[in-house]
């Protein structure tokens, strides 16, 4: 298979998007500490593009042009200080003399150089070979880089001597920089493209649609990650406030272009304290679920794929939380089993019953899902939690139409059909008072002669038949 193909879907998927986040992090940390920049005269080198490689690799187009605004609004703001070199502050707005020309510049041709990195990945997926065409991009990206800032210095500011040939100079750092990237992206490549990490996200795309979302604990996350914020401010705020202090003991005066490029700095650490902060903020989050799949999978019914009993149960009381009472609305709450599933199993085999008990779930799931849950409560038996929204009337006709479904699921003259009682309640409810009428409403329907359903009212403390599926 084309593996670079498989790389890039055509819809951004959920661990793409924790992928697209922790390169924005990695490109703030890079390009706000040492680990992005090596400082040789008269002018800086840079690697902190690379999370920008990578975007355009795994991800697209738009989220490298996105990976250079970053890089280029974190260069621009290092460029505003006194203590960069001069040949820097072009990069700034501030000190450069010219703004429009350094917006250019800094923003610009990064993010010129996301999108033509985007688009020559994009390129390579429609190749053969393109896992060797991703290494050429890879060993040729610090050269365009280098091209376009260079380009772009021409152009905007001419008086500096700066030309397109220089970028086309070769020496040692370039080769090892070409070297670096090769070796990182083929890395990366191969770490995506191992089942372990594909299954790891595939497990976070599931864990998005289908595992329970717990909305109380997102709010939770963006509360950690404000306080993260509040605490990591207040520091760099103390600190800050504790070196003036300090400078004023010692007798210390500090001119205003000192000060200002002290409280540069002291933002720079902001920033990548933040950035690191939030990184982990974004591993932690993916842990959690990742975590959370695997027990949402593990409370799943394996052979039907609906809810277990454990998972159906908690979905019930959650959903009949006292919350739901205002206003005060009406619920149903079916209790299906499968008749003589025993004798399927036994003339045609388990494999055939666990089949039998699959389309039942999907008939349930496929009638009812758009009003509550289903789940699997045991052996042959369902239970089906409707919380509003159908009335007495559309019940009847589905439960008709169900029984119909089903019956052609094994082929003529087997038939397979199912006993239901249903239980309408008003909320406020307890799940543990519902089950047990209702499961006296299914077994009502059993002795009815199967293969229909009782309908029921509880009401005041007691239970009252309404409906028989004969009557």
């Amino acid at each position: 298979m084309n593996g670079l193909k498989e790389l890039s879907p055509r819809r951004t998927s959920y661990a793409d998007w924790y992928r697209f986040m922790i390169l924005v992090s990695v490109e703030f940390m890079m390009s706000f500490t040492f680990l992005g920049y090596v400082h040789i005269e008269p002018i800086s080198i840079t690697f902190a593009y690379l999370p920008i490689l990578f975007a355009g690799c795994f991800l697209g187009v738009g989220q490298a042009v996105f990976m250079g605004l970053c890089f280029g609004l974190a260069s621009m703001f290092k460029a505003s200080s006194y203590y960069v070199m001069p040949s820097d502050q072009i990069f700034s707005p501030f000190f450069s003399g010219a703004p429009l020309e350094s917006l250019l510049l800094s923003l610009g041709a990064r993010m010129l150089f996301g999108c033509l990195v985007g688009l020559l990945f994009l390129g390579a997926k429609r190749t053969r070979h393109a896992r060797v065409w991703a290494g050429a991009i890879s060993l040729i990206a610090p050269k365009l880089h280098s091209i376009l800032v260079y380009a772009a210095m021409q152009m905007l500011f001419p008086d500096l001597g700066y030309t397109v040939a220089n970028a086309f100079r070769l020496n040692l750092s370039d080769i090892l920089l070409a070297l670096l990237c090769l070796l990182l992206v083929e890395g990366a490549w191969s770490l995506h493209q191992s089942k372990k990490l594909r299954s790891f996200s595939d497990y976070l795309n599931r864990a998005h649609r289908a595992g329970p979302q717990k909305h109380k604990l997102h709010w939770a996350w963006v509360l950690f990650l404000l306080c993260i914020l509040g605490v990591v401010v207040a520091t760099t705020v103390y600190f800050a406030q504790r070196m003036t202090y300090m400078l004023g003991v010692h007798g210390l005066a500090l001119s205003p272009e000192a000060e200002h490029d002290l409280l540069h700095l002291q933002i720079q650490s902001l920033f990548a304290t933040l950035s690191l902060c939030f990184l982990l903020a974004v591993c932690l989050l993916i842990v959690y679920h990742y975590l959370s799949y695997l027990e949402y999978m593990g409370q799943m019914d394996a052979v039907t794929g609906v809810m277990g009993r454990k998972m159906f149960l908690h979905y019930c009381e959650d959903a009949l939380d006292s919350k739901d009472a205002i206003p005060p609305r009406q619920g149903c709450f079916l209790f299906v089993d499968v008749d003589y599933f025993k004798s399927i199993n036994d003339t045609l085999g388990h494999p055939v019953g666990d089949a039998v008990l699959r389309e039942v779930a999907q008939a349930l799931q496929s009638a009812f899902s758009a009003f509550g849950g289903v789940g699997r409560m045991g052996g042959d038996e369902f239970g089906v939690l409707l919380m509003g929204g159908i009335t007495e009337e559309e019940l009847r006709q589905k439960l008709d139409a169900f029984q119909s479904d089903i019956a052609a699921i094994l082929p003529a003259p087997e038939k397979v059909s199912c006993s239901i009682g249903a239980c309408w309640f008003t909320h406020p409810q307890d799940i543990q008072t519902i089950y047990p009428q209702t499961d006296r409403l299914l077994y009502a329907a059993k002795r009815q002669g199967r293969a229909c359903y009782v309908m029921g009212v509880w009401q005041n403390g007691h239970l009252r038949v309404i409906e028989r599926a004969g009557d």
